[in-house]
């Protein structure tokens, strides 16, 4: 956090996919379905749209960006997702 340099899906994919199946071979199954995961690294309107998409991200951390005008592309893009899933 706080270098501005930014992972791409596939390495925040990777990292969340790690912890969830450490969750799920230590903890249990359970533990690992019901524990939200969350990116902390830079999101931006670009890589939202992509993080929003990863299966073993739950949600992000939007820095800096939230204080911009841009911050309601990003919060239209994760709204719009919300409609299409079921959370717990």
């Amino acid at each position: 956090m706080g270098t501005g340099v930014i992972a791409s899906g596939d390495q925040t994919q990777e990292a969340c996919e790690m912890i969830r199946q450490w969750l799920r071979t230590n903890i249990s199954e359970e533990a690992a379905e019901v524990t939200r995961i969350v990116y902390g690294g830079s999101v931006t309107e670009v890589n939202a749209a992509n993080f929003s998409k990863l299966p073993d991200v739950d949600g992000f951390l939007v820095g800096s960006t939230s204080t911009k005008p841009i911050f309601r592309t990003i919060f239209e893009h994760v709204n719009s997702e919300a409609q299409n899933h079921t959370y717990l």
